[in-house]
């Protein structure tokens, strides 16, 4: 998908978009409402909660358009405090998201660490390679590394995101990159090699390697364009990868090459990702079992020296990913209809 010149989108979008998610807050109130009379029907009242969480999202979506265009008037009073206000800005809105899904739709993470006393990060930026599979996962994974880590996330993802007003506007603030869709920007790795050469001590670059949100349907078509391109090799790494997308190591391999990060935290998640369509999120609300996240440690100096093997290591460590979010997966994730 094409996306318009930034000009249009802070002219003519962002302003459209204002009254469009204050009607849609105000109508998710009202639905919300209605919702709750379907209770002796649906005693789970999911019309109720999906209304009042997606009202909620538009409302702050609202807030940043109006938010980031009075901050973009005072940006010269602010100077040196500009990107400080911005960061402030989306940790507040991440909250308020975070939370409303919360008490919504009972939204909840999980963490498991390295083991104490393993990670030793101080003073240097570091490189989170994740997975990326699910509803919100993305969202819950930024939001982490402002509120526990206390990060800067400057974000590499598609494009395409940019037609999110509060998305372009906040992760753009913060030096985020935006790529082509699926692997067609050939100024990928030199972009993303750029912003890794820019990290200071307390940024995170955060990187999606597989280039695309999972699922099955996406799995079998990364399968079958691959052996279409005669890699075989891949084809059959793939195949053998039964809840992640192959590692495209391209972006990682750009910001390693900066020679920046103090190690890379290679991140897998599950909980959210078997909701892949609306049918499903409406099956699955309210939410019985939490996001559960992991991820794993590799100091700068640990990881091997050239290019290839870096991708092997890579692709090894996805390989982990997927066996732990297999050992994760319990034999029926989902209620079942019956459970209305």
């Amino acid at each position: 998908m094409r996306v318009p010149p930034r000009a249009i989108r802070r002219l003519v979008i962002d302003p459209l978009f204002i009254p469009v998610a204050v009607g849609g807050a105000v109508l998710g109130v009202l639905v919300t409402l209605l919702g709750l009379l379907s209770a002796p029907v649906d005693r789970r009242l999911r019309l109720s909660r999906v209304a009042a969480l997606v009202g909620a999202y538009l409302a702050a979506e609202a807030v940043v358009i109006v938010s980031g265009f009075g901050l973009w008037l005072a940006r010269p009073l602010l100077r040196a405090r500009w990107e400080k206000v911005n960061l402030r800005l989306l940790r507040g809105v991440l909250r308020f998201v975070v939370t409303a899904a919360g008490r919504l739709v009972a939204f909840r993470l999980t963490v498991r660490e390295p083991p104490a006393g393993t990670v030793d990060c101080a003073g240097r930026p570091v490189l989170v390679a994740s997975r990326h599979a699910g509803v919100g996962d993305s969202f819950a994974l930024v939001h982490l590394l402002l509120d526990r880590y206390q990060r800067t996330p400057r974000v590499v993802l598609l494009a395409s995101l940019q037609l999110d007003p509060a998305i372009d506007i906040l992760l753009g603030r913060l030096d985020a990159c935006f790529l082509r869709t699926e692997g067609a920007d050939p100024t990928a790795p030199a972009r993303v090699h750029d912003l890794a050469t820019r990290l200071t001590s307390r940024d995170a670059l955060v990187i999606f390697p597989e280039g695309a949100n999972f699922t099955a349907r996406r799995r079998r078509r990364v399968i079958r364009g691959l052996r279409l391109r005669g890699q075989s090799s891949r084809a059959a790494v793939a195949e053998n990868l039964a809840h992640v997308l192959p590692p495209r190591p391209a972006g990682v391999l750009a910001a390693l090459d900066a020679r920046t990060v103090g190690g890379t935290a290679v991140v897998a998640h599950t909980g959210l990702d078997l909701l892949v369509t609306p049918g499903l999120v409406w099956q699955a609300l309210p939410l019985t079992a939490p996001m559960e996240l992991r991820w794993w440690w590799f100091p700068a100096d640990e990881l091997p020296p050239t290019g290839t093997e870096r991708a092997d290591w890579l692709t090894m460590n996805w390989a982990v990913v997927d066996a732990w979010i297999d050992s994760r997966r319990s034999p029926n994730p989902l209620p079942t209809s019956s459970d209305s």
